[in-house]
């Protein structure tokens, strides 16, 4: 939920108020087909980073669908970047709060929507928010285990495929067909002088969201991958977002220590701004989190480390991405993100220096140049 993936109370706000919110709508009535002509939709999602930018490609397809109508995206604070980066023309975005839930209200109505597409698969107040909307039409997912689709005037049930696929089959239910690539264009709005000397590569350690250390890699791994780094003439550059910079500052430290030519950079881009430094590098390595959906989607080499995370649910999309999974028995088991209870979290640990070495090279060896900018249909 936005600006609370880590926050408990939030979550427990969420599950219980919001539940018993959305649970009396059931009984209300339902709008059985979208309405016509459609002149205003709205497409929220409220947050994560890498799961906005899966809706890359998707934003054109609705406007193909619907080309005299305004597009209006609804996004949360923490989203909000990932949201402007976006492919498709987007008339109108609104950046709504859990905290100020009236505030929310007000400016989701005030769009006037006919229509209004929910891809959140278990936060409440999403769910609330589109009931609530004045939308003429509302659609959102039913996902198990996550009562929220009460106020929906219809819903796609949430499958165990790919998020991208489920937010497909989601605008399908309006006729949207799902045609355009999921690619980001490389913004091009950092300087020349700011760029990292080339070559680089970057490694992302960071994760985000409930118990994010089960996502991140053990230090000694990437002490290892540095060295490789760096014995090819290379300089590694760490990214990561202003709270993670004193984190990133010990491990460059230590990185440094052990031989390696390092630039920290955590903190120090935007998200725009890092998208032209990731495609710029020859390759990203990254733990599974925005940073990592966002350099597949820009085309650049990219290496994911799988622990927890399911790689068919989450992995990165892009020409020249490479999952490298653990090795350890019963990993991949992260659906909606938070599935840790009775699961082991060590499954980071599975996953060896040599093979994540190994998926890079095969990506260089695979494919020396840049990619070409890809024609939308």
């Amino acid at each position: 939920m936005p600006g609370g993936r880590s926050n408990k109370t939030l979550k427990v706000l969420d599950r219980y108020i919001g539940t018993a919110l959305l649970a009396p709508m059931a009984l209300g009535r339902k709008q059985a087909v979208p309405p016509t002509p459609v002149r205003r939709i709205g497409l929220m999602k409220t947050a994560a980073i890498g799961d906005t930018l899966l809706l890359a490609g998707l934003v054109d397809d609705v406007v193909r669908t619907f080309p005299d109508a305004l597009v209006t995206l609804i996004t949360g604070a923490d989203n909000r970047a990932a949201a402007q980066l976006l492919p498709g023309r987007v008339d109108e975005h609104i950046v709504v709060q859990p905290r100020a839930p009236l505030s929310a209200l007000k400016a989701v109505r005030r769009a006037r929507l006919d229509i209004i597409v929910d891809f959140g698969s278990w936060p409440r107040f999403d769910a609330l928010l589109a009931a609530a909307s004045g939308a003429r039409f509302r659609l959102g997912f039913r996902t198990p285990g996550q009562p929220r689709h009460f106020g929906f005037d219809r819903t796609v049930d949430h499958a165990a495929v790919h998020e991208r696929q489920n937010y497909a089959r989601l605008l399908a239910e309006l006729g949207v067909r799902s045609q355009a690539p999921a690619r980001i264009t490389v913004p091009g709005v950092l300087s020349a002088e700011r760029f990292p000397p080339e070559p680089y590569l970057v490694l992302h350690p960071w994760a985000g969201g409930q118990l994010h250390g089960a996502r991140e890699w053990p230090v000694g791994r990437w002490l290892a991958v540095a060295d490789w780094v760096h014995s090819n003439g290379w300089t590694s550059v760490l990214s990561g977002a202003p709270s993670e910079a004193e984190s990133s500052a010990r491990l460059a430290a230590q990185l440094r220590a052990n031989g390696a030519v390092v630039i920290d950079a955590a903190g120090k881009y935007s998200l725009a701004e890092l998208a032209d430094v990731l495609a710029a590098s020859k390759a990203v390595v990254s733990v599974n989190t925005g940073v990592a959906h966002l350099a597949g989607l820009l085309g650049a080499r990219t290496v994911s480390l799988q622990g927890p995370t399911s790689p068919t649910r989450w992995g990165p999309l892009g020409p020249r991405v490479r999952l490298v999974n653990s090795e350890l028995p019963g990993c991949g088991y992260l659906n909606l993100g938070f599935e840790y209870a009775g699961q082991r979290l060590d499954c980071m640990d599975g996953i060896s220096p040599q093979s994540v070495i190994a998926a890079v090279e095969t990506l260089l060896a695979d494919s020396p140049e840049p990619l070409p900018e890809p024609s939308v249909p």
